[in-house]
């Protein structure tokens, strides 16, 4: 008997909506039946007892349309608030790619701003680029500018950077030129030498900036006097010394007082000495240089 008990079905009562709905009909249903009895007469003294008991339960169903008229305002409201948070992502989304697109412009006006900068600071008239690549080509030092004959870049001018708040400084010199292209052959490589003179305390030594990047180094000013005082934090530039005797060597286009780095340490090498640079701006790190085109004087 218990078995049969524990395996007869359960009866599940019926959901709450689903009793109210049938509640509604059949109140609708009374309603309607005794409306029609009304108009034919046939209520007479139950119209009043009717009326009594019907109007509760009328009242009841005025709640139940409000509540469910406030349901559909709900679910209106809520559709109105999916498609205002659908604009607002697509406003932002549209926001995110205009400032992408103003990206390279900005950028463009900033390196404008900071060449003209360089241009009132310096006798110089520049050409800006963005380097191309760097290239190890067989070992060498190269980079690779966006800009060659064309725009009027010739072998052996001077190309610069800058780096933070230091100062423009040469990183390289144009070595070969195309019509929209020029390799820079870096100041680091082993191949590069430039005249240049050390600032030490108001006296000026000269000497030879050579690259040492094939050595495991950066820079060595070399052939310095044996009596010039040299120190830690010296400013050296270059010397300009070909562009002075108007030669067709091809350094000859490297103007003076080119910011190239600062002495590190110096020691003695034979009658003369030598002394490890850092320089201004590290060539493999540039990304947009200048050429300079021109000097003033």
């Amino acid at each position: 008997m218990r078995d049969s008990i524990r395996n007869r079905p359960m009866k599940l009562p019926r959901p709450a909506p689903y009793r109210s709905l049938l509640l509604v009909v059949a109140l609708v249903v009374l309603a309607l039946l005794l409306l029609v009895l009304d108009q034919a007469g046939m209520l007479g003294s139950l119209r009043g007892q009717a009326q009594s008991l019907l109007s509760p339960a009328l009242r009841g169903l005025s709640q139940v349309g409000s509540g469910l008229s406030g349901v559909g305002q709900g679910l209106s409201d809520a559709q109105r608030l999916s498609q205002e948070n659908a604009a607002l992502r697509e406003e932002n989304s549209q926001l995110k790619a205009q400032i992408i697109k103003d990206q390279p412009l900005e950028q463009e006006v900033a390196r404008l701003r900071q060449q003209l900068r360089i241009e009132e600071d310096r006798p110089w008239k520049l050409l800006g680029a963005d380097v191309s690549t760097h290239t190890p080509d067989a070992g060498r030092r190269v980079l690779i500018l966006a800009v060659g004959s064309d725009q009027g870049v010739k072998p052996g001018m001077a190309v610069i950077s800058k780096e933070g708040s230091g100062p423009p400084a040469l990183i390289g010199v144009v070595e070969e030129v195309g019509a929209r292209s020029a390799s820079v052959l870096l100041i680091t490589d082993f191949s590069s030498s430039v005249s240049a003179q050390v600032y030490h305390s108001g006296t000026i030594a000269d000497g030879i900036v050579q690259g040492q990047w094939q050595r495991g180094s950066r820079l060595l000013l070399e052939q310095i006097q044996r009596a010039a005082p040299l120190a830690q934090g010296d400013i050296v530039v270059t010397a300009g010394l070909s562009a002075q005797f108007d030669s067709d060597l091809p350094r000859a286009a490297i103007p003076k007082n080119v910011p190239i780095g600062t002495v590190e340490t110096s020691h003695a090498d034979g009658y003369s000495q030598a002394a490890e640079l850092r320089p201004f701006v590290d060539p493999d790190q540039v990304r947009y240089a200048w050429v300079i085109l021109s000097q003033d004087g």
